[in-house]
């Protein structure tokens, strides 16, 4: 009986120690730098929201959040990446819904199950986009524009930040509910292809409003509609696609963190906890006002089924879409 008693005794200070282990871990993460893989190129609305939400962290958690970019594949190279790195909590990535739902929804072949591969932290905010013109296209609305690529089926040319990404699909979308056709021109973020606009290579292109707006207003793109249901409080003036010709039309971006899948509980309420708080800061309410987007802050199980509702959402249009990796 002895010898029992004192073996449980043993298995209870083992299980204590481990309890007192997991404690002291999550008090004191982050030991070392943390670091935040984005998956965009630099001057991207991505990397701009992704170094002001580090730099807040880097203040509040008394560690540094360094910003890495791994651009490419609309964000899969970067996704791909952290997928595959330990689930400590110090290889985080800055996520667009282009990697996370949108191209897994398009492409079978991508490297990573966005349901088993990634720890949802939180959403940072949801965006809405702008569909733009150069002006030598010769359409000022919604209506003149699908008419002249019905007319004209696969001449008109639209860029996009990459294949299967949010920018493609959102353009996608209007195609395919209108009936038309137009040429993709990917490209690996949406600095070319914003350059590219403007000089008059492509014709139309979808992008944050925030990137759009001075041009809008300097002559030098026109502005087709917004993808939202409601109109950007940036651009008041330019009506939804849902206003301009394509009831139903409703496509929104979103940014967020995540974390490699199987992080532990602890390291997730931790990064949680501050990520809600960065999002009641000054500079971080300026970043997203800066954007017309609308903060987030739902916690990690709410995005884990944000994330599922969300997959399940572009697999559908890509199926209704009939579209293909190639496109």
């Amino acid at each position: 009986m002895r010898l029992i008693s004192l073996r449980s005794a043993g298995r209870v200070m083992t299980l204590c120690f481990a309890v007192a282990v997991t404690a002291a871990g999550a008090q004191t993460y982050p030991a070392k730098p943390v670091t935040l893989y984005v998956g965009f190129p630099a001057g991207s609305t991505n990397d701009n929201t992704a170094r002001t939400m580090a730099h807040q962290l880097s203040e509040q958690m008394g560690q540094q959040f360094v910003v890495i970019n791994r651009d490419g594949a609309a964000g899969v190279i970067a996704a791909g990446m952290v997928a595959k790195m330990k689930p400590d909590g110090y290889s985080l990535m800055w996520a667009s819904a282009s990697p996370v739902v949108m191209s897994p929804a398009y492409n079978k072949n991508t490297p990573y199950d966005p349901l088993k591969d990634f720890t949802p932290v939180s959403v940072y905010f949801y965006l809405p986009y702008v569909i733009t013109v150069h002006p030598s296209v010769p359409a000022r609305n919604l209506r003149e524009l699908l008419a002249l690529a019905q007319a004209q089926p696969g001449k008109l040319s639209f860029g996009s930040s990459g294949v299967g990404g949010a920018l493609h699909l959102a353009t996608e979308l209007m195609l395919n509910m209108s009936g038309t056709k137009m040429l993709h021109v990917p490209y690996r973020g949406t600095p070319a292809m914003t350059l590219d606009i403007l000089a008059g290579q492509i014709d139309l292109m979808t992008n944050s409003t925030s990137m759009s707006a001075q041009h809008i207003a300097s002559g030098r793109l026109r502005a087709i509609g917004v993808t939202s249901v409601k109109r950007s409080t940036q651009l008041p003036a330019v009506p939804t696609l849902a206003e301009a010709g394509l009831p139903g039309y409703d496509f929104v971006g979103w940014y967020s963190l995540l974390g490699p899948g199987g992080m532990p509980r602890e390291v997730v309420a931790t990064l949680y906890r501050n990520f809600v708080k960065a999002l009641e800061q000054p500079a971080v309410k300026a970043n997203i006002a800066a954007e017309g987007a609308l903060p987030g802050g739902n916690t990690p199980e709410e995005f884990g089924a944000y994330i599922k509702a969300e997959l399940d959402k572009y697999t559908k249009l890509v199926k209704s879409a009939r579209l293909t990796p190639e496109q």
